[in-house]
């Protein structure tokens, strides 16, 4: 049986401390310990974020990919899970990982909180649709709230036209809508915001030219020409002299990995990816 460990945060509201409680299992408090060895001798606290952001995602190279880590229980809640990864969720974690202010024991309730943050719009969990499932909406919650830039246009990005349905006409994949019809009204209403926004993207064939914008520790979502999504892959910009590399959690290779080809030339191996996206720490 895996031992189950509740953390209890205190945060303060006006005045008030409000205890919540979330469950760590053992083998991901192992993780951690381990990574705040690893940070130490990495001395990411004395590095810049966008430093950060690679070292702490090699870190995590080799791990599995596992879908559906968050799909678990009959309520939305806080999930960890740093033993198995799909992209999302590879990217999440290392970001929450990035943005703490010190690498030790003392750090995991921040971890937690920059996790909420970055996972759900406005950092509350209020229920399945306050997760942020799209990622042109997830690249914009966290501009808004501050832990990224949406920088493709000034990287050579041009309009995109996003027309994001595809949750809501496929409603029978996600068992939340099967238990709560309620839900795809709701979702169907954070489509239509997604769809009155602006957005860029720069097209898969231009990439090689704009090598050079694409920053050590970018974030990078990878959009897509299958209809109804506006992108289908993530993962973290690499450098390598000019030439930039995917570091993601792949599923064809079914964990971890840092991509073997340039991601321009990763990408024209994938038909239906048209293009990337981009974040920036400031």
């Amino acid at each position: 049986m895996k031992k189950i460990f509740w953390l209890i945060l205190g945060v303060w509201m006006g005045g008030i401390i409000e205890l919540k409680a979330v469950p760590l299992q053992t083998a991901d408090s192992s993780v951690l310990a381990a990574f705040w060895d690893y940070a130490r001798m990495q001395n990411l606290a004395h590095l810049p974020v966008n430093e950060r952001i690679p070292l702490i995602g090699t870190f995590f190279l080799g791990k599995p990919y596992q879908s559906g880590t968050l799909e678990k229980g009959s309520q939305e809640e806080l999930i960890v899970d740093l033993r198995e990864f799909d992209c999302v969720t590879f990217l999440e974690n290392t970001l929450a990982l990035a943005f703490l202010e010190r690498y030790d024991a003392a750090a995991v309730p921040l971890f937690l909180d920059n996790l909420k943050k970055i996972r759900y719009r406005n950092g509350k969990i209020e229920g399945y649709t306050s997760r942020l499932h799209y990622s042109s909406d997830w690249l914009y919650e966290m501009q808004r709230q501050g832990f990224l830039e949406d920088v493709t246009r000034e990287c050579g990005g041009i309009h995109f036209p996003i027309d994001v349905f595809f949750m809501t006409k496929n409603a029978c994949r996600y068992p939340a809508f099967e238990k709560d019809s309620l839900l795809i009204f709701q979702m169907e209403q954070i489509e239509t915001a997604i769809g009155k926004r602006k957005y860029f993207y720069i097209p898969k064939k231009d990439i090689g030219k704009i090598q050079e914008k694409i920053q050590e520790g970018d974030i990078v979502l990878l959009t897509t020409g299958i209809k109804g999504l506006d992108t289908s892959h993530v993962g973290i910009a690499v450098k390598k002299g000019e030439k930039t590399y995917l570091l993601h959690a792949s599923s064809s290779a079914g964990k971890v990995v840092l991509s073997a080809l340039p991601l321009s030339e990763y990408m024209e191996k994938i038909p239906s990816q048209t293009g990337i996206m981009l974040g920036r720490v400031r």
